[in-house]
């Protein structure tokens, strides 16, 4: 299976550190990492919307492909910088079971987004809008959520 993300320099970067990080699991983490597959450089080469206003960002591309995806709808976590922060304050040993719960619920619907977001890009790029549709049919329903 092939690791879709958008930046690769970014995502790469993040799991070089988790393999400084963890040195156990550097050999796992950069075989991750060796399989990377950027879908931005498809975006910039082969799609643009004029609703992009010239970004390339996810959050610009995005809604022109699956507009029901959309970041802002989320509570609390809607953003990498939020997510990280999220991440922070659920890790630290004053947060309260309750508040770590409502971070965990946060950072899951965002992550959750996110896979969304490059399963449809993803299908859009590759020519398979149908896989998208089914994809999101069938983990929402077994999420019991909608996508």
């Amino acid at each position: 299976m092939l690791p879709f993300v958008y930046n690769i320099g970014f995502e790469g970067g993040r799991i070089r550190e988790l393999a400084l990080r963890f040195p156990r699991l550097r050999k796992p983490l950069e075989s991750i990492r060796e399989r990377l597959v950027d879908l931005l450089p498809v975006a910039t080469r082969f799609y643009y919307h004029p609703s992009q206003e010239g970004s390339w960002s996810i959050k610009k591309v995005l809604p022109t492909i699956a507009p029901e995806l959309d970041y802002a709808k989320l509570e609390g976590v809607q953003d990498g910088g939020q997510a990280q922060a999220a991440y922070a304050e659920a890790i630290a040993r004053e947060t309260t079971d309750e508040r770590r719960r409502v971070l965990h619920d946060g950072l899951w619907k965002y992550c959750r987004l996110d896979t969304f977001a490059m399963i449809r890009l993803w299908a859009r790029f590759a020519g398979r809008d149908e896989f998208a549709v089914a994809a999101d049919t069938a983990v929402s329903s077994q999420l019991g959520t909608g996508a």
